[in-house]
């Protein structure tokens, strides 16, 4: 009997991986090779991901659909997942092998492993955002936005046996936030505009995650915040990706050799300055204004109901 975790599913055939056991699954968008023990999750991902996609597709405009499969592999355990980083990154995968739990997306390629329903599936989410980019946009997006509608994709629910996509349910990112709020630990914008996830990630420390939940408030903030002021400038410099506009608008508005730094480091204000805001102080404010709000008393909650109060 075919339930709503397998109305996604088109075709399963057996595959195998060295000695490992498993399957590929055909959705209409992907080609799921698994070897994942777990039932519940395995029954779970096909659908998962195509409602991933949508989501991806309608959150912060109109985006166009893969005009290929994309293929993603479901690891049973770190062991397996780090063979196939490593078949598809050749003498790059050690950019990859450090992480301890989760994932990577490169050259259109998702490869996760199993560290629990929830947590791959938020993994899945996150890194299905950088999969569905490097195949469909036509131009990058700066790292911070990049990495922050990424880690907004994250958040979800479960209804009736379909996720619900809820940018606001996110507990990892919202208590990393806290945290580091109380501590004294965000850094300023314009340092989050620079930074990158690879160069933090090698400390023994927990910058990377905060990182994390710094990007994921902004991309709330310019979402939300001032009364969704930015809203529409984000929309168009998402869509401006998509389709190979961002580097046009960046010449427009900083002239050629800025906009060139800009697209080529994939970091730094440049789009801040050009979609957001000529003025980075007030918009650091702003900021800075928003985070107090969503880490206030009462803040959790709201974040654990999925609410967009919860910046309020």
């Amino acid at each position: 009997m075919r339930g709503p975790e397998t109305d996604a599913v088109l075709g399963e055939e057996p595959w195998s991986f060295g000695p490992s056991k498993g399957v590929v699954v055909r959705t209409t968008h992907y080609r799921l090779f698994t070897t994942m023990d777990d039932p519940a999750l395995r029954a779970r991902v096909p659908r998962f991901m195509e409602e991933a996609l949508a989501h991806y597709r309608t959150a912060l405009g109109d985006l166009p659909a893969p005009t290929v499969r994309l293929d993603s592999y479901l690891m049973a355990n770190r062991t397996q997942w780090a063979a196939v980083a490593q078949r598809i990154m050749g003498e790059q995968a050690s950019a990859v092998l450090g992480i301890t739990r989760g994932g990577f997306a490169a050259r259109g390629v998702g490869v996760y492993f199993d560290i629990g329903l929830y947590d791959t599936l938020a993994v899945a989410a996150h890194e299905g955002w950088h999969q569905y980019t490097q195949r469909v946009f036509r131009e990058p997006l700066p790292v911070w936005l990049e990495e922050g509608i990424a880690s907004y994709m994250e958040g979800h629910q479960w209804v009736d046996g379909a996720a619900r996509f809820a940018p606001w349910a996110n507990l990892e990112r919202f208590d990393q936030l806290r945290k580091a709020a109380s501590l004294g630990k965000l850094v300023s914008l314009g340092d989050l505009l620079e930074a990158t996830p690879q160069a933090l990630l090698s400390g023994a420390d927990d910058r990377a995650l905060t990182y994390y939940a710094q990007v994921w408030a902004l991309t709330h903030f310019l979402h939300d915040g001032e009364d969704g002021r930015y809203r529409t400038s984000l929309r168009r410099v998402v869509r401006e990706a998509s389709s190979g506009m961002l580097s046009r608008t960046l010449q427009s508005e900083l002239g050629h050799r800025a906009a060139a730094g800009a697209m080529a480091r994939r970091n730094g204000p440049g789009v801040a300055l050009a979609y957001f805001s000529a003025d980075l102080s007030r918009l650091e404010s702003e900021y800075r204004a928003f985070v107090e709000a969503i880490v206030a008393t009462g803040g959790r909650g709201r974040a654990v109901s999925g609410s967009a109060g919860a910046a309020r």
